[in-house]
């Protein structure tokens, strides 16, 4: 790797051989380099990668963010790693400075963008949503800003949009718009609140998520088809929980179209009687 520019001692923007840009991090790894000099790699610990998913250019991101804005970017990616248990889009860096930078800007001029979305993020994602509250303490402990608290909720959705393929901002709005009607209808049948701090709870929330971007991406699934009598037995002796799945599917069905086959209608039954039973 060849060093471009350098921001600081421990931060650098980078080309590796094949052309590619990365923003590098790691104690000493920018310290007395020139550009076009090789870089030091084992001192690189993280490496971003310097493609611009904002609507200016790399090169202009650069000149208007500060580095420690940079610095606490990577913070918060760092424990929001750990809160999340895995490893985040190397895209996410630049998006989540981007984004930092301009929310603090809002901040000292005391505008907020109150979040219009209506839905519990802390309950569809917890653990985002606990990292999200972690990176505004880092902001505060760091930079010396409080940022409002609709900022909890967009870094939440960037750190949902981070895990996986990568996908747009309005994609996983979407996801969550009908992972929340799915658990609203759920909690309506049963006239209960589920326990979102039980494991099975997140483990319906992980199915609803692939199973919601499957259809979006309209991705069809080749599921090795339930044996008839197995079918009729979850029917039978999960009873309520296969109507609520049932409900479920025609409700999407018209709203959005979509087509539950009887497959995931019974993985659903199944998810559903384990979160209740």
């Amino acid at each position: 790797m060849n060093l471009i520019k350098s921001f600081n001692n421990n931060i650098a923007l980078v080309e590796d051989a094949a052309g590619l840009e990365w923003v590098v991090i790691g104690t000493g790894v920018g310290f007395n380099r020139k550009k076009g000099d090789a870089i030091d790699e084992t001192l690189v610990t993280k490496k971003y990668s310097a493609e611009s998913s904002s609507t200016h250019p790399f090169s202009e991101l650069i000149d208007n963010i500060p580095v420690a804005v940079f610095e606490v970017a990577a913070m918060m990616i760092r424990k929001a790693e750990t809160i999340i248990g895995v490893q985040l889009s190397d895209h996410l860096f630049l998006a989540l400075a981007d984004h930092l930078n301009y929310a603090i800007q809002r901040t000292l001029d005391g505008i907020d963008y109150p979040h219009s979305h209506p839905w519990e993020l802390d309950r569809l994602y917890p653990k985002e949503h606990k990292a999200a509250k972690e990176a505004v303490r880092i902001v505060f402990d760091e930079l010396d800003v409080l940022l409002p608290k609709s900022e909890e909720s967009f870094l939440t959705y960037h750190f949902v949009n981070a895990q996986g393929q990568q996908r747009h901002m309005k994609e996983t709005v979407k996801m969550t718009e009908v992972i929340n009607r799915i658990i609203k209808i759920i909690e309506f049948d049963y006239e209960l609140q589920l326990n979102e701090e039980s494991f099975d709870y997140l483990r319906l929330l992980t199915h609803l998520r692939y199973f919601v971007l499957r259809q979006l991406h309209q991705e069809k699934v080749e599921y090795k088809q339930f044996n008839p009598e197995l079918i009729e037995l979850i029917q039978g002796t999960y009873k309520k929980a296969y109507q609520c799945a049932t409900k479920i599917g025609r409700i999407l069905h018209k709203q959005y179209g979509w087509e539950l086959s009887s497959n995931e209608e019974l993985y659903l039954t199944l998810h559903i009687w384990r979160l209740l039973y």
